[in-house]
Parts: structure tokens; C-alpha cells; sequence
């Protein structure tokens, strides 16, 4: 697994838009001190949290999955895949695609475990979401309405519909999601 220096990367986009700790915290609703234990390696954020932090930075969680060197093509290997994991919900995530410049989509293999919601209350963001269904059993839940998708299930929608995705079997499931733009 390839080692990310979160904190470093937080700071450096915060610097970089020349905002203060408590103007990231009032527009993100992030605790400055949080933000500040985030910059310094003291904790590590939940997805949701970071999300809320990034989305004030101007950026999105691709930022965590970057290489330095950047090509138009990407080969990504079984086990040369970045990973990141949601420490709130214990969800693993691989990215499948690295380094390509400018990217429009993002291409991530999840692994909820029993019982995992991806944003508590749902999520919204620009542009467009796809998840195939490898292995196991999630409720997509959209706009209100309900999906059961079990493996081989695809569900394609907008991203400014208010979603969540729950595993609602007892064993971890397997899922590639493909975001256009990149926001995760």
C-alpha cells in the first residue's frame, strides 16, 4: 500500500488558496483545531470529513490518488494500486487509474464491510456516478428511492441527486465505482 502524506497535501492546498484555518473551518464546518491535527499528521480524517475539506480547497479526493509523473496512458497493476481507507466506515479503496492527466473520470474498486454507509444523510457532488456490482449485496439509495443491486447490478445516475450506498449483508462486498469528475 502506498503511503500518503494527507496532512502535507491539506495544508499545501489551503496555503495555496491563501486561507486561514478558521475560514476553512466556517466554509467546511470542520473544526479549525481538527483541521490543524489533520495538517500535522496528529489524526486521521473520516472520508466524509476530508471530502468537507477539500470541497472548500477547490479540489477533490483524486488529489490523494495522484502520481508526480503524469502520462496518457495508465497501466495499473494488482498490487501497485494506491489504496485509501475510510477509517470511519472501514471501507477500502483502490484506485484503478493513476496518473493521467486532466482526467475527467475516476475508476475506484470499494470494499464496504457489513453494515457500511458511504455518507450518513448522503452526498451530492457534480456530474455523474457509476457502481457495478462485483461481489455481494448494497442498497443504493437515490433521491429517496431505494435500489438493491447484488453482483453483476449496475446503476448509472447523477451526482447531484442526494445518495448514499449501504452494504446490507453480514460479509464485505465488492463494488467499482467510476465518478466523472473525479471527486474521489
Amino acid at each position: 500500500m502506498t503511503e500518503f502524506d494527507i496532512g502535507a497535501r491539506v495544508k499545501r492546498l489551503r496555503e495555496g488558496k491563501k486561507l486561514t484555518l478558521r475560514e476553512v473551518s466556517r466554509r467546511s464546518g470542520v473544526s479549525a483545531t481538527q483541521i490543524c491535527d489533520i495538517e500535522r499528521n496528529l489524526t486521521a480524517p473520516t472520508v466524509p470529513t476530508l471530502m468537507k475539506i477539500i470541497a472548500v480547497l477547490g479540489a477533490d479526493m483524486s488529489i490523494f490518488f495522484e502520481q508526480k509523473n503524469f502520462r496518457s496512458v495508465s497501466v495499473v497493476r494488482k498490487n501497485e494500486r494506491q489504496q485509501f481507507i475510510d477509517r470511519q466506515n472501514h471501507v477500502h479503496i483502490e484506485s484503478l487509474s493513476n496518473g493521467i492527466t486532466d482526467t475527467k473520470l475516476k475508476v475506484i474498486l470499494a470494499y464496504p464491510p457489513p453494515g457500511a454507509e458511504n455518507i450518513r444523510g448522503g452526498y451530492q457532488h457534480p456530474g455523474e456516478e457509476l457502481i457495478y456490482m462485483i461481489k455481494g449485496k448494497v442498497q443504493v439509495t437515490i433521491a429517496g428511492v431505494s435500489y438493491i443491486l447484488e453482483p453483476g447490478d449496475s446503476i448509472h445516475f447523477r451526482g447531484e441527486l442526494r445518495h448514499t450506498i449501504k452494504n446490507i449483508t453480514k460479509k464485505k462486498v465488492e463494488l467499482i465505482s467510476v465518478i466523472t469528475p473525479p471527486n474521489y
